[in-house]
């Protein structure tokens, strides 16, 4: 009986594994920077008329409506749900801003749903421990995926004024100015034609008549 065979495969399995789990136990710690990943994202899209604060001094004042709500977002190297991987691993930075941008859809979602108009007080809270940094947030990036978890607050009216970042809904447009109408030029006055030349007189001159016959001698 050959037992190579068996003692082979069991090598390779020890091999395989031992090649897998660093990359299922990698977890780097990352601090990114709001403003940043908020132009890298389509966060504004995503809030679209609410206002969103950084840093838990923000909450302060403000009327909430539903208190420290948590979410994780989580961004994989699969950008559709079915599909590919990408081809090229995204860099830790691109997958924290896909984790960043499902985090804060999610705080819409609930936001809309509690008839908030703000999210206020937004800090990291990655496995229950807060980070409080109202530039930055914490995340987590995997061999395949990355994590960020936040904590906010769901508030109604008018929010005071924050540090970096402001993220605010546009200011309405204001309508293009209405055009004067303009009066058309008044139209020309009809000028009666000249009178054709009047024909010349009849001559007032008489024909002269024949002169008479000379008589007979």
């Amino acid at each position: 009986m050959n037992t190579r065979l068996p003692v082979r495969g069991a090598l390779a399995a020890a091999v395989l594994a031992a090649l897998a789990l660093p990359a299922q136990a990698r977890n780097v710690r990352l601090m990114e920077s709001v403003p940043d990943t908020l132009r890298v994202s389509r966060v504004h899209d995503i809030l679209g008329n609410l206002d969103l604060r950084f840093g838990s001094d923000s909450a302060r004042g403000a009327t909430v409506v539903r208190r420290d709500v948590v979410v994780k977002g989580v961004g994989a190297t699969q950008l559709d749900d079915v599909g590919d991987d990408d081809r090229v691993r995204p860099r830790d930075h691109e997958l924290c801003a896909r984790a960043f941008e499902d985090a804060i859809t999610k705080l819409a979602f609930a936001a809309r749903g509690a008839r908030a108009t703000a999210i206020v007080g937004v800090v990291s809270a990655y496995e229950g421990n807060l980070f409080d940094d109202p530039g930055h947030f914490e995340c987590h990036a995997g061999a395949l995926k990355a994590a960020v978890t936040l904590r906010a607050q769901l508030v109604t009216g008018p929010v005071a004024p924050a540090a970096v970042p402001v993220i605010s809904p546009p200011a309405p447009v204001a309508p293009p100015p209405v055009p004067i109408p303009v009066a058309p030029p008044p139209a020309p006055i009809p000028v009666a034609p000249a009178p054709d030349e009047a024909p010349p007189p009849a001559p007032t001159f008489q024909p002269v008549p024949p002169a008479p016959a000379p008589s007979p001698n």
